[in-house]
């Protein structure tokens, strides 16, 4: 499909000249502009023209918190299929402890100049953290898709399951086998 430039330009938040401008790879448009227009050529499946396809293109940083954890090697299976599917290509990335944080691992994928990052049950999935950091990578604008956890003061793709009503379902469901003395065990209140 032949990109056109009112699309990307409306995608990117910017002008029909800069698109023009970062697709001819010419001088003075800024860094982060430039980024912005080849995300929105990520975002929209256009391909980018062979001189500015970087070591980056198609990459999308995938973001766990362990794989100790069975469910997080299943998610991340899950989700290298798809991507791969829609021909992107997933980096790792499994935070241990004491190892590499969040942060850093973002840092380095903002690096290799990736096309989105999907984070499962990072830092947006605890209530105490800082979420400025998910605005920020918005801001750029990258996409970014949120899994296990939801923030509502951040727009962003959400998958999330909704606990409370989870815990209801599963409660019900006891009481009505004839349970009466049901236990709970949960992680940290945030």
């Amino acid at each position: 499909m032949r990109a056109r430039l009112s699309d990307i330009a409306r995608q990117a938040e910017v002008s029909e000249a800069t698109v023009s401008r970062v697709l001819n790879d010419r001088p003075g448009v800024a860094q982060e502009t430039r980024q912005a227009v080849l995300t929105a050529l990520d975002v929209l499946g256009y391909e980018r023209p062979a001189r500015l396809r970087k070591r980056g293109a198609g990459l999308v940083g995938l973001v766990v918190p362990e794989l100790d954890n069975p469910i997080f090697p299943a998610f991340a299976q899950v989700i290298e299929s798809t991507l791969a599917r829609s021909g992107f290509t997933p980096v790792l990335c499994a935070q241990t402890p004491g190892g590499v944080t969040e942060d850093e691992y973002v840092e380095m994928l903002l690096d290799r100049q990736v096309s989105g990052i999907v984070f499962v049950s990072g830092l947006h999935a605890d209530t105490a953290a800082d979420h400025d950091r998910y605005r920020a990578l918005i801001s750029r604008p990258l996409p970014i898709v949120m899994i296990n956890g939801y923030v509502p003061d951040v727009a962003a793709p959400f998958v999330s399951c909704d606990d409370g009503e989870a815990a209801e379902l599963a409660v019900a469901h006891l009481v009505a086998l004839g349970h009466r003395r049901i236990g709970l065990i949960t992680g940290p209140d945030r």
